[in-house]
């Protein structure tokens, strides 16, 4: 495997920045552009009440937009942009052009990880906490033309979010979180999540829940008598062609892996057995998978207002986390440095001679911002 490594001055030689007077504080934005530009701009601050009920409850009065997606409208020369803030820990919403404010998509604290995309067919998808606390994580789905969606009853445990996926009739989560089902102390696992995108939610029981949420653990780890695992996902990159998912994975002792991982295996993971407690008492085991190979119905099958899925609401209410773990594409990790920890990745596609090449931009969180350029043959 070949390595390049570029520190950041020497980056931004071919970077365009952005910035604006009073504003700080910059999130990450991946863009595909010759240039970056101020289209417009508008002035979007929490009204004096809004701020002091924020430092009442001794927070800042300040507001952070957190997410940004984009939407093509009817007509090819314009574009909607859906932006989410958390408005001095009261969060808000709005679409430009035409200041349409929504409900709430992000969280109350920018320090909180979240997740959010807008499909296809104009649905957001958002993976975030929404209470004062950041204690009540949730998978929502609103906008469109489905009904919305959370997921508290099958949340994920203390979770940090990382990307969400648009693949086929699904909808993919990433993410990590403390493990229920481990019972050597508290452990992060990494994990990958999935609801069918025409989830119409239960009736009686779990209504206005999802019923076809199911998630598994992601396996990043160094082969070994003892294996050494990598179990904190940071960052993801999807590469549709191959139908291939990319992850930064590491450890709280600054170590960083990338693995990758096919969409077959993940689908086998969750084709695979169910693991589950009968209650907080007893063992976790196992049971076999009433549908093994579980697909989304369609809304033709579902009718109005029908549930739309083929599982059962009393095992979609207790079976949701999946007993086989998805392996990656290699035993060990593409990828592994020590005192190093990796942030985000890119992976671009190149044909050579006789083969095809994934090259992996890596970027850093050392403080000479690196970013490290690794060729894998395939």
């Amino acid at each position: 495997m070949n390595k390049l490594v570029l520190l950041f001055p020497v980056l931004r030689l071919w970077m365009s920045e952005f910035s604006h007077p009073g504003a700080k504080d910059f999130s990450q934005l991946a863009v595909d552009l010759n240039r970056a530009s101020s289209l417009s701009a508008a002035e979007w601050a929490p009204d004096e009440d809004t701020k002091q009920s924020c430092q009442s409850k001794g927070k800042s009065g300040v507001n952070y937009v957190l997410k940004c997606s984009t939407v093509k409208c009817a007509t090819v020369y314009e574009f909607t942009l859906f932006t989410c803030g958390t408005n001095a820990f009261t969060p808000v919403c709005m679409t430009r052009v035409g200041l349409d404010k929504r409900v709430a998509r992000c969280p109350y604290d920018p320090r909180h990880n979240s997740t959010a995309m807008i499909t296809a067919r104009g649905e957001l998808y958002a993976a975030t906490v929404i209470d004062f606390s950041g204690r009540d994580p949730v998978l929502y789905r609103s906008l469109g033309n489905m009904p919305p969606l959370p997921a508290r009853s099958t949340t994920p445990n203390e979770p940090n979010f990382v990307s969400v996926y648009e693949i086929g009739r699904f909808a993919y989560f990433f993410f990590r979180e403390t493990a229920v089902e481990n019972d050597c102390g508290k452990m992060v696992f990494s994990r990958v999540a999935r609801v069918c995108k025409n989830d119409m939610g239960g009736r009686f029981l779990l209504e206005d829940t999802w019923t076809t949420f199911m998630k598994a653990r992601l396996n990043c780890s160094r082969s070994g008598e003892i294996p050494f695992y990598f179990n904190e996902l940071q960052s993801t990159f999807h590469l549709p062609e191959q139908d291939l998912i990319y992850g930064i994975f590491t450890t709280n002792l600054s170590a960083s892996a990338i693995c990758a991982f096919n969409l077959s295996s993940i689908t086998t993971a969750f084709n695979g057995p169910f693991r589950f407690q009968e209650n907080p008492r007893t063992a976790w085991q196992n049971t076999p998978n009433p549908i093994p190979n579980f697909q989304c119905g369609t809304l033709d099958e579902g009718g109005p207002g029908g549930n739309l899925t083929e599982r059962s609401l009393q095992d979609a209410q207790r079976l949701f986390l999946m007993n086989d773990v998805v392996q990656p594409l290699t035993v060990n990790p593409l990828l592994t440095q020590d005192n190093v920890r990796f942030s985000s990745l890119t992976v671009d596609i190149v044909q050579g001679r006789d083969r095809l090449y994934h090259v992996m931009y890596i970027g850093t969180g050392e403080e000479d911002h690196t970013v490290l350029d690794f060729i894998e043959m395939w």
